[in-house]
């Protein structure tokens, strides 16, 4: 169970939401109320700005205090609460699937997830090109984004209703276990609270309807939202069900990893580290290596190929579904290195690496010199976890809008931990 805390911190929670809900429409909203070349600024500094309210408020020198019990009921009715939060969007989801039938005229997302995991599940060897009317696409996904659309196919339902499911499922395993860690905090602020976690699917509702109709990004955020939760929670199982999910469904928590590994090394007993990473290397050998990867070993090379030709792609050729969303900063970085365009190809994933690489450094550093005695490695890597993919998305030389709703749902667990400290502040 987590111990919480008195912090002297002035009320957080005006400031928290508003950022929240201004990250949410500048994501999904932005490109209508910015030019496409300023938005992407608009949404780092709304970002950061979110993250450092919430680094200042964790970041107080505070008083042990000893949690008192809650009613074995409370962290069921959160799960609960949190859960239908996200049925209220069901009709006009349900609307948005009608209105695109076949998402896969649209976009190749859906119709590859869906071969890989008909394949898959019907016995045969998943990776391996998906033919289409208009052209053969090389799979690129990891098992854990595919996997998951048989809970469709065992409901005999619309493949895009497995992510809804697996997303609420989610919110609802976190809203349990953020509940129980948090037992003095006061429900009239945490329960309501767990609102905050449909907000982004409404976000997708009112102003992305063709994001969230060819795409199942609810399966790659159900991960982060188990992995935030697991986080601000100090639960470390759900740590690492969620890191599994993270990284054997996309790439994004590339360099989060290293800065948890080594704080958590650091900071924490050992035992935790070696059942974290026991864990998330026995599930990639259990679900990658030996059913695909030692199948056919050239399965990395061709996903890196072809990623690598959709990303020359979208630099060269901007389309409606990448810079004209408003959401990377590639946009201007495209033009800003040296020489054209097709000739700075190759230098494209510097600016987002060097980021990426400069918060790990000097993440590690400052934590280690200056935060370590005034917060808890947990928290630290939950805003890390925050902010690096936002930055790590908006520096990166192919974006999709749906792509945004991960993040969205880790300021949602963020913000939620923020209601839930501070309202334990107020009642005490």
């Amino acid at each position: 169970m987590e111990r919480l805390y008195l912090c002297d911190m002035k009320r957080p929670l005006l400031p928290v939401f508003a950022l929240f809900l201004a990250q949410i429409i500048l994501c999904i909203y932005g490109n209508r109320i910015f030019q496409k070349e300023a938005n992407p600024f608009a949404l780092i500094v709304v970002s950061g700005l979110l993250a450092i309210h919430c680094f200042r408020f964790f970041n107080q020198p505070r008083h042990s205090l000893t949690p008192s019990s809650s009613p074995a009921y409370l962290p069921w009715l959160h799960a609960l609460t949190g859960m239908l939060g996200l049925f209220t969007a069901y009709e006009e989801l349900r609307k948005i699937w009608v209105r695109y039938p076949e998402p896969g005229k649209i976009s190749d997302v859906i119709p590859q997830l869906k071969a890989m995991s008909d394949r898959f599940f019907g016995g045969e060897f998943p990776y391996q090109p998906v033919i289409l009317p208009t052209h053969e696409p090389f799979p690129v996904y990891m098992p854990m984004h595919w996997m998951p659309v048989q809970i469709a196919n065992v409901l005999g339902t619309d493949p895009r209703w497995s992510a809804v499911i697996l997303l609420m499922l989610a919110v609802g395993v976190s809203g349990y276990f953020l509940s129980k860690a948090h037992p003095t905090a006061s429900r009239k602020h945490t329960l309501p609270a767990m609102l905050l976690f449909a907000l982004p699917v409404w976000g997708y509702v009112l102003w992305g309807k063709l994001d969230i109709a060819v795409s199942l990004e609810g399966i790659v955020a159900a991960w982060y939202v188990l992995l935030a939760a697991g986080l601000a929670t100090r639960n470390h199982a759900l740590i690492a069900m969620g890191i599994i999910g993270a990284v054997l469904s996309r790439y994004t928590l590339l360099f989060w990893l290293p800065l948890f590994a080594i704080l958590l090394w650091l900071n924490a007993p050992r035992k935790h580290s070696y059942l974290i990473w026991g864990s998330v290397g026995a599930a990639v050998l259990i679900f990658f290596v030996f059913p695909f990867w030692m199948i056919d070993p050239s399965i990395v090379s061709k996903i890196i190929d072809y990623y690598e030709g959709c990303s020359e792609g979208s630099w060269v050729r901007p389309d409606a579904f990448t810079f004209a969303d408003a959401l990377s900063l590639n946009i201007h970085l495209r033009q800003w290195l040296p020489g054209t365009p097709e000739q700075n190809l190759p230098y494209a994933h510097f600016p987002q690496f060097i980021i990426q690489i400069l918060i790990v450094v000097s993440g590690v550093y400052f934590y280690q010199k200056k935060w370590r005695n005034t917060m808890d490695v947990y928290t630290f890597s939950l805003l890390a976890l925050s902010i690096m993919p936002m930055l790590f998305y908006t520096f990166s030389p192919m974006l999709f809008k749906y792509y945004m709703l991960m993040p969205l749902m880790v300021s949602a667990v963020l913000c939620w931990k923020v209601v839930a400290v501070s309202s334990f502040e107020k009642h005490i």
